[in-house]
């Protein structure tokens, strides 16, 4: 059996390309999250953090214990 160079080659390059995008959308939600946190601790600089960003209203605490940087209510996520 013959082993054929050129498909090996492609395939190569289509792991090396599928790596990189793999590569590229983990760093695109690392900067999400990074935003998201910086964006939570100025709510918390302004007073705000714990209030819903459209309606006002407080979200609940286990709501924002799931996840800190959440910036709606149920409601408005919803």
């Amino acid at each position: 059996m013959e082993l054929d160079q050129q498909s090996v080659g492609r395939l190569s390059r289509m792991d090396a390309m599928q790596v990189q995008a793999m590569a590229q959308a983990v760093e695109a939600r690392r900067r999400g999250r990074l935003q998201r946190i910086e964006t939570a601790l100025q709510r918390v600089a302004d007073g705000d953090y714990g209030y819903c960003t459209d309606c006002g209203e407080e979200i609940l605490t286990k709501r924002l214990a799931t996840d800190p940087t959440i910036a709606k209510c149920v409601d408005c996520a919803g």
